[in-house]
């Protein structure tokens, strides 16, 4: 049998429904091994019925839909993990894709990208619980040897993090990060 992931790297590849892994999924591909029990994938926004349908194909029913996210449970008959999608503009994902990481089975967005969309995510104030968000934006910085001296990476984490973001890299990343 094969896994969940490849499940879904077939379907992107069949029915060629554009989508990016982030999440715990991809926290693990760009160098942090991570438990996580969902799929979480970034898709343009006019894909969201493609990727809705292709889902529910697979068994899988929507429990939850916001402006931004969609998010997929099995049918209680079948053992497979929730999926949720987030959904960006066309051209967010146009731009993060452009530089993707071919990660297998399902590609990601680059480190500092996946960097980004965590710090975006840790300022929402609908975000309830940002203790992973941080542990993973360390852990990837650090599995990447990233650091705030280089001048791209700090304007990335100042641009999606502000300050505050900048001093807590700093403070848990000492001695020139």
């Amino acid at each position: 049998m094969e896994s969940f992931l490849t499940t879904v790297s077939n379907l992107i590849r069949e029915k060629e429904l554009p989508a990016l892994m982030i999440g715990g999924h991809a926290v693990t591909a760009l160098g942090h091994p991570r438990a996580t029990y969902d799929l979480d994938l970034l898709i343009p926004r006019t894909s969201a019925q493609a990727w809705s349908s292709a889902l529910a194909a697979l068994g899988l029913q929507t429990y939850a839909e916001t402006a931004n996210f969609i998010q997929f449970e099995a049918i209680p008959s079948l053992p497979l993990p929730p999926v949720d999608l987030m959904l960006v503009d066309d051209e967010v994902f146009a731009s993060l894709a452009s530089a993707k990481i071919d990660s297998s089975p399902i590609p990601t967005p680059a480190v500092q990208s996946m960097i980004a969309l965590k710090l975006h995510a840790i300022n929402q104030p609908a975000r309830e619980n940002t203790a992973q968000d941080w542990a993973d934006v360390i852990a990837l910085i650090k599995a990447n040897n990233l650091s705030l001296d280089d001048p791209g990476f700090a304007a990335i984490v100042s641009k999606h993090g502000g300050a505050a973001a900048t001093e807590r890299i700093r403070a848990e990343i000492p001695c020139g990060t």
